[in-house]
């Protein structure tokens, strides 16, 4: 009876193993966090490593170059892998509810004196000599551990969302600078535009001025002085087109895109109106709800938590079950008797408990700075609830201000084209000189060049307050003309 057990034990060993498994993976659930027993969390994929794309000679829009932006940029390829790491290191603390299961094999040889009675022999000892191999198959097992690693997990996880909480707010910060750049660009490429108007303008009060001249009506000073004001337009358009070249690198740049990239900028539509702006208290609870930098410090916090839990328990002890199974393959010999040989299989079934009762106050230290990063990490969070209402009071202001001047630009070109047409008439029937004629001029010039800019600031301010309550420009409270 006692030989046919030893011939089963192997499978014994091997059958109680799968069997515990089988039956406290269940049980066990209950010490383990809800996410892990539960549907596992959406998780961020490696980023490929990809060469920067060559963008094609064509006209590209706003969403289009977010689009590429939010694809190459490597600023936002960084974050997103650290978030991948953060998710990584969640499935390494959840790994450590598994059983470890390795293969060994030890082998060697031994020569040992042994002592025995002198009746047995007269020199008082023998000497044994053995040469054994000992391949072997160990499970260690960690049963319980009263939520240490139960917090560990919560804390890989509680970090892993603050982790993609940081990628959303990487991209939002991104859509924001190609926002702005685009819009400074199209501005400065306004700006060339109204330029060129400039420029058409001051020809055709240089064709006036001699057509007058023809008739006697203008002299060569007059002249001089249409040619002049042309002379300064072209000058203004070469200026502005310097300008539109630097906006444009700025935005190839912020894009992600290799610096001799070409392509055409789209003009954006006409700048929407506000419908009802809602209250500012509103637009600062929706930053403080939904605002990616205050989600990751609120993570940050619960992640604070559970590695007080984690520090705390580590005052308990934990129990654990270790197995082998391993093959004897050996000959021994006694002061140089032929070898005997053997070749069986044994096997080791333990519990364990490991209760530290004395550290050194390492465990209360643990605490305590445990303790320590929950109060700095509930300090941040307090820190980045004020920046937001800060940054939504001050973009909230900066976009009705915005608007405001859009509306001042606005009259102020239509009044300045009406003096332009009324002057320009004027001056061709002989009632208006030609310095009051190259005045309106330019004042027409600088107040479309200034229209111009004052369109890309409500688009800017727009997408600022967007980025400061917490979600990528356009909102749903803005209504096309």
């Amino acid at each position: 009876m006692r030989r046919a057990c030893y011939k089963s034990s192997p499978s014994i060993a091997c059958g109680i193993a799968v069997a515990l498994w089988a039956y406290l993976v269940p049980v066990w659930a209950g010490d383990a966090p809800a996410s892990w027993t539960g549907a596992p969390k959406t998780s961020t994929t490696a980023m490929a490593t990809t060469d920067t794309p060559k963008v094609e000679d064509r006209t590209y829009s706003l969403p289009e170059l977010l689009q590429l932006a939010l694809s190459i940029n490597p600023q936002t390829r960084e974050v997103q892998e650290q978030a991948y790491q953060a998710n990584l290191a969640t499935q390494l603390a959840k790994s450590q509810y598994a059983p470890q299961i390795s293969l060994k094999a030890l082998g060697g040889f031994q020569r040992t004196p042994v002592a025995i009675p002198p009746t047995v022999s007269s020199k008082g000892y023998f000497v044994s000599s053995t040469r054994e191999i000992f391949p072997t198959v160990e499970m260690k097992w960690l049963l319980f551990d009263f939520g240490r690693r139960k917090g560990q997990v919560e804390q890989a996880q509680h970090n892993a969302d603050a982790a993609q909480s940081a990628v959303l707010g990487a991209q939002e910060k991104l859509v924001y600078d190609v926002s702005e750049a685009y819009f400074e660009t199209t501005s400065a490429q306004g700006r060339v535009r109204a330029a060129q108007k400039a420029l058409e303008s001051a020809r055709l009060t240089e064709q006036a001025v001699h057509a007058q001249r023809n008739h006697g009506r203008a002299t060569v000073v007059q002249v001089a002085e249409a040619q002049r004001q042309t002379a300064a337009m072209r000058l203004a358009l070469t200026k502005a087109s310097g300008a539109a070249d630097t906006a444009f690198a700025g935005l190839v740049a912020t894009v992600g895109l290799p610096p001799e990239s070409r392509f055409e900028v789209a003009t954006p539509s006409d700048v929407a109106t506000p419908g009802t702006l809602p209250a500012l208290n509103e637009l600062i609870d929706e930053a403080i709800a939904s605002r990616p930098d205050i989600l990751a410090a609120q993570n940050k916090v619960a992640a604070s938590e559970a590695k007080i839990d984690t520090a705390r328990a580590a005052y308990r002890p934990t129990i654990g079950l270790s197995a082998q199974v391993f093959q004897n393959i050996g000959k021994i010999s006694s002061d140089g008797s032929p070898y005997s040989s053997i070749n069986r299989t044994g096997n080791a079934l333990f519990v364990s408990l490991e209760w530290s009762l004395s550290d050194g106050g390492a465990r209360a230290t643990n605490v305590s700075l445990a303790v320590s990063e929950k109060s700095a990490a509930e300090d941040s969070l307090a820190a980045s609830r004020n920046v937001a209402s800060k940054q939504v009071v001050q973009a909230y202001s900066n976009l009705k201000t915005s608007l405001d001047n859009r509306e001042q630009a606005l009259a102020y070109t239509k009044a300045s084209d009406v003096a332009y047409q009324a002057t320009l008439a004027s001056y061709q029937r002989g009632l208006s000189s030609i310095t009051d004629l190259t005045n309106s001029e330019a004042v027409l010039a600088q107040a479309q060049a200034d229209q111009e800019d004052a369109d890309a600031s409500v688009q800017i301010a727009k997408a600022a307050l967007d980025l400061a309550i917490g979600h990528r420009p356009s909102s749903t409270f803005w209504r096309q003309d």
